[in-house]
């Protein structure tokens, strides 16, 4: 087996024990569910109220948003504050002394913000299928796939973003300042929450340009039904641009996201971590 490899498979396998001790972690655990419950709040008293000109209810209409929005969430903004806090504490030198330790390292957090992401989308999707009326009475086959490629492209987006974000600065604190300013513009001009025809005409520009958009209108397409496609842009469904951009994303963060990762472990050393420490002890 050659060492390339073994990285792989060894972060891999440290991904998975990772989320496995969050499960059973309580604080992380609830920080899981809390968010969902809230969203299956929403969509609970809004079951009944129905989207004008659409033919179905609000709590439909949200759903693939909510499922969009926690991709990109746990994908990029909750792996760059993971990135960040562990090049904070030392993790990422440890990873960068040791051979392919980097390989391994990006290949661990891969793995496990991935099984996050697959954890929120059972425990939202389950409990939604209760609640929400005609959930999946449009849904046949091809749109399963559908729905499954937008979560596999998604996450092929984001997660490039996640790391060159976290590699950018230097503590999680830097993180939640800038990072919660930036998704939540994202959030607003994304069209997951409220139609993109409805926003005005630079912020339906910018929000084409966001992952997060393409995301929600490929699991528009595959949840909602035909009637829907008038709250879209251009009312049509724009499946192969969709998944172009994506790609494009994805294929972007690929190039760019292991080169900011190099050129933030060759500035890490035990003195750089030290520093750091100590300025947290004083904030403290």
């Amino acid at each position: 087996m050659s060492p390339t490899t073994s990285a792989v498979r060894a972060g891999a396998r440290r991904g998975w024990i990772e989320f496995r001790n969050a499960m059973r972690a309580p604080e992380d655990l609830t920080y899981y569910v809390l968010g969902t419950v809230v969203f299956l709040v929403v969509m609970w008293f809004n079951r009944a109220n129905e989207v004008e000109g659409a033919g179905i209810s609000l709590a439909l209409l949200i759903l693939p948003g909510v499922l969009a929005f926690t991709t990109m969430f746990s994908a990029s903004y909750g792996l760059a504050t993971l990135v960040a806090a562990e090049r904070e504490d030392g993790t990422l030198l440890r990873a960068k002394s040791v051979p392919h330790g980097m390989r391994g390292y990006v290949t661990g957090q891969s793995v496990r913000s991935s099984l996050e992401v697959a954890f929120n989308v059972v425990v939202l999707t389950v409990p939604a299928t209760l609640i929400v009326p005609r959930l999946w009475s449009a849904t046949g086959p091809a749109d399963v796939l559908l729905l499954a490629a937008a979560l596999v492209l998604g996450l092929a987006a984001c997660l490039p973003i996640g790391f060159a974000v976290g590699s950018v600065f230097r503590s999680p604190r830097a993180v939640g300042g800038w990072g919660m300013l930036v998704m939540g513009g994202l959030v607003l001009v994304s069209g997951v929450f409220v139609p993109a025809a409805q926003l005005p005409g630079w912020a339906q520009v910018l929000g084409q340009l966001t992952p997060m958009y393409w995301m929600g209108h490929l699991m528009r397409h595959a949840v909602l039904p035909e009637s829907v496609v008038v709250v879209e842009i251009g009312e049509e469904w724009r499946t192969a641009e969709a998944l172009g951009v994506l790609g494009l994303w994805a294929l972007v963060g690929v190039l760019l996201a292991p080169v900011l990762l190099r050129r933030m472990a060759r500035r890490e050393s035990g003195s750089v971590v030290a520093a750091g420490r100590e300025k947290q002890l004083q904030r403290v």
